[in-house]
């Protein structure tokens, strides 16, 4: 049950709200109400920590609600600050991707007799190896100030955010663009952008620490990094409340986390598909 609901956590963290449009600012939306849906499906989120098992799930509930200057977007909080034609601008919570790696893997050696964890082989040693398996790292949650600027070629995005949970002290800057494409059959979105990560929240999650190293001293010492990443989401109505959903995305990973010993992959896919219910 708790790696369950972790899967929501992390999936619905990445996707937006399935039975809405992709932006709080659409037309569509009704202030003051709450908007739920439940997706029906085939869900997964490769893991790019060594050895580690890939996310999946079959059930994908989604939730918002949008205030006149309030809103909620599954884990994502907001308050708008201004809002024109052409701008907004917004303060902004959300959780950060990097400790959640993390936590699945520990839910998985709980309740996956099959899962091995990770054991780093690019230092051969004969030394005795870190004990990877028992690595863990807290979730973080982020704070900060995201701008927005609605053009009539795709809506840009520039948002910072530090973190507020006191768990590393690092920050990051993201840039996104986003784009929509709205046909008599559906909607076809596109979003693609870069997330520049500090060099705290590397030291925090990539670097092992004297305990995890023992006697390995592997030559890694982060700077702050660009992860980029390239998104596709398509919306088919199929009825009233009833909706095919697809989502796919794929997040390439900069050299301060893949130069870890943690790390074996150099991006890692995500994706969702399925139908999907609005209530």
């Amino acid at each position: 049950m708790k790696y369950f609901l972790c899967s929501i956590v992390f999936l619905s963290m990445l996707f937006p709200p399935l039975a809405v449009a992709e932006t709080k600012h659409s037309e569509m939306i009704t202030t003051g109400e709450f908007h739920a849906a439940l997706a029906l499906g085939y869900g997964g989120l490769e893991n790019p920590r060594a050895h580690a098992k890939s996310i999946e799930t079959y059930v994908l509930p989604t939730w918002s609600y949008y205030g006149e200057r309030f809103y909620a977007e599954n884990f994502t909080l907001g308050y708008s600050l201004h809002e024109s034609d052409s701008l907004l601008l917004d303060v902004q919570t959300q959780l950060n991707e990097d400790g959640i790696f993390f936590e699945f893997d520990g839910l998985n050696r709980l309740f996956m007799n099959d899962l091995l964890g990770f054991t780093p082989i690019r230092n051969p040693t004969n030394a005795k190896q870190p004990k990877t398996d028992e690595i863990e790292r807290n979730i973080s949650y982020l704070g900060g100030i995201n701008a927005t600027w609605l053009t009539p070629f795709a809506d840009i995005s520039l948002g910072y955010f530090h973190d507020i949970s006191g768990v590393h002290q690092g920050n990051e800057i993201q840039l996104r663009l986003k784009r929509s494409f709205e046909y008599p059959w559906g909607v076809l979105g596109f979003q693609g952008g870069t997330v520049r990560k500090s060099q705290n929240i590397l030291n925090y999650y990539y670097q092992l620490t004297p305990e995890e190293r023992g006697p390995i001293y592997p030559r890694y010492y982060p700077s702050a990094t660009f992860n980029y990443y390239a998104k596709a989401v398509i919306n088919v109505p199929l009825g009233e409340n009833v909706n095919f959903v697809g989502i796919l995305e794929y997040t390439w990973l900069g050299q301060g986390i893949t130069d870890s010993i943690m790390i074996d992959k150099d991006g890692y896919i995500s994706g969702f598909v399925g139908i999907s219910y609005g209530f």
